[in-house]
């Protein structure tokens, strides 16, 4: 059965819930860094999701999407369906014109959500990733309680945050350093932030025993699926 989400997927410019966390102006900031920074990372980090995970047909959701680069570039290297998820309509609004640039617009379907309570039924979802939301959210553990809902049996969800590999990671580092002195800093207090013990507590308190966390030149991800790992 084809998953569908609990309500029909809204278009960005629909409507504007008090919860929207990005105004355009902003949104338009962060895919400008996003498209011109960080643009070569998505194509290697979906190829790496897809291999590792073997997912690469059925739906996926990428989870607080942003500019909706990383799911643009899983469907295009797969036969997935892809819902990109941000609780902001302005940047879903960016989101919808990369997709349309793309030709990607009848498989990639920009939805407004909140990971803290993803707007898809129970077991439907084949794949759920997200990279650099994570630092973002405000309860951690409840967020994964509902990625793992949704998962569908032998589901994956692969969470966390990195740039591909190590050259990519040192040009961005290079770049953004050179465009703000607190770039180096924020990426220290978000690695302080979701740390490796952190995580596992969180995962626990969500009641996900069985998981994998992965920390090598690719990031730092934790990936767990319905009946673990």
């Amino acid at each position: 059965m084809k998953p569908t989400p609990n309500a029909e997927p809204e278009q960005p410019g629909e409507k504007k819930p008090a919860s929207d966390l990005l105004n355009e102006q902003k949104a338009r900031e962060f895919d400008e860094i996003a498209t011109h920074v960080f643009a070569p990372i998505y194509p290697v980090m979906a190829g790496q999701i897809l291999e590792r995970t073997g997912k690469k047909s059925g739906t996926a959701i990428d989870l607080g999407c942003g500019p909706g680069l990383l799911a643009t570039a899983l469907a295009e290297q797969s036969s997935l369906r892809v819902y990109a998820l941000d609780l902001s309509p302005a940047m879903l609004l960016v989101a919808s014109e990369h997709i349309q640039a793309s030709g990607m617009v009848r498989r990639v379907v920009p939805v407004l959500g909140d990971v803290h309570a993803i707007p898809f039924d129970d077991s439907t979802v084949d794949l759920v990733v997200s990279r650099g939301s994570w630092f973002f959210w405000d309860d951690l553990g409840r967020a994964f309680r509902e990625i793992h809902r949704i998962l569908a049996p032998g589901g994956l969800a692969y969470i966390g945050g990195g740039f591909g590999n190590a050259r990519l990671k040192a040009e961005i580092n290079r770049t953004m350093s050179q465009r703000g002195p607190e770039w180096e800093k924020g990426v220290q207090e978000r690695s302080q932030k979701n740390n490796p013990d952190r995580v596992r507590a969180e995962l626990g308190r969500a009641g996900i025993v069985s998981f994998n966390l992965i920390q090598d030149e690719t990031g730092f991800w934790a990936v767990f699926t319905k009946g673990g790992t």
